[in-house]
């Protein structure tokens, strides 16, 4: 059993531990979208298999530590997805 952590702990976990997995689930998508057009849909979905096992442990570990933990880790996520589409959207 986990011990009940404070709201402000978990705020502080939740937010960059979001923020990381979402950084890395958005910028590899792009690499996972070239493998299947590029005709490598095993690969392509290998990949896309872990990248989502690796966001579900994270938010399932995030909900272990407790709902605000698992509230900023989303918003960390969104966080994320904004900055990494704005990136794409430039360099396009």
């Amino acid at each position: 059993m986990m011990p009940q952590l404070s709201s402000t702990i978990q705020l502080c976990i939740g937010l960059p531990a979001g923020a990381a997995a979402g950084w890395i689930h958005f910028s590899t998508l792009y690499w996972n979208v070239r493998l299947l057009t590029e005709h490598a849909p095993g690969r392509a979905i290998a990949i896309q298999m872990l990248r989502l096992g690796v966001l579900a442990v994270v938010f399932f570990v995030l909900a272990k530590l407790g709902a605000w933990a698992l509230l900023s880790g989303a918003a960390g996520l969104l966080i994320a997805r904004f900055t990494v589409l704005r990136r794409v959207r430039a360099q396009l």
